[in-house]
């Protein structure tokens, strides 16, 4: 059964993030990162870097902001999807289920 909500973000990917551009500062400087400000002061901090894995070039996803989601992929276009995804899943949580930082156990307008 598909999962519309990750399906549609894993196409965002595709859309919003130029893979050859990713490529290219992997290759000049062993990672790429870029800083997102969606929210006044609330910036996502999103990192793809190269790593080894038994022999073989693996990409190595971070993306923090109150949560950080960290993952390993074989391939650069499955980083930028992994990416994407929790990116989304971040910001989704704050709005959704109102979870800041900095509460404790969650928000209190979604906590029963």
């Amino acid at each position: 059964m598909e999962t519309p909500y990750i399906r549609n973000a894993s196409r965002e990917a595709c859309k919003s993030h130029d893979i050859d551009e990713i490529r290219r500062k992997i290759a000049l400087r062993g990672f790429w990162e870029a800083y997102d400000e969606w929210r006044i002061s609330t910036f996502t901090e999103k990192r793809i870097e190269a790593v080894q894995r038994d022999g073989e070039t693996w990409f190595r996803v971070r993306v923090a902001c109150d949560h950080e989601f960290v993952t390993q992929c074989p391939t650069l276009e499955r980083a930028v999807q992994f990416l994407s995804i929790y990116d989304r899943l971040i910001m989704d949580m704050f709005y959704t289920l109102g979870w800041p930082s900095w509460a404790e156990g969650g928000n209190s307008t979604h906590d029963a």
